[in-house]
């Protein structure tokens, strides 16, 4: 289901995102240091 997200949610947003994206970074070696645009490092409330 694809709904609206209210301000209240948005940290839960964050989380599910980058919980997501971890499972890439880790599989091909991303970290802070050597990729820190990516998804699971770079999503914070104030960018979504």
């Amino acid at each position: 289901m694809i709904r609206k997200v209210n301000e209240q949610e948005l940290s839960n947003c964050v989380n599910v995102i980058k919980e997501s994206f971890i499972t890439v970074a880790n599989d091909f070696g991303f970290t802070i240091e050597n990729a820190p645009r990516f998804t699971a490092f770079a999503t914070t409330e104030d960018r979504l």
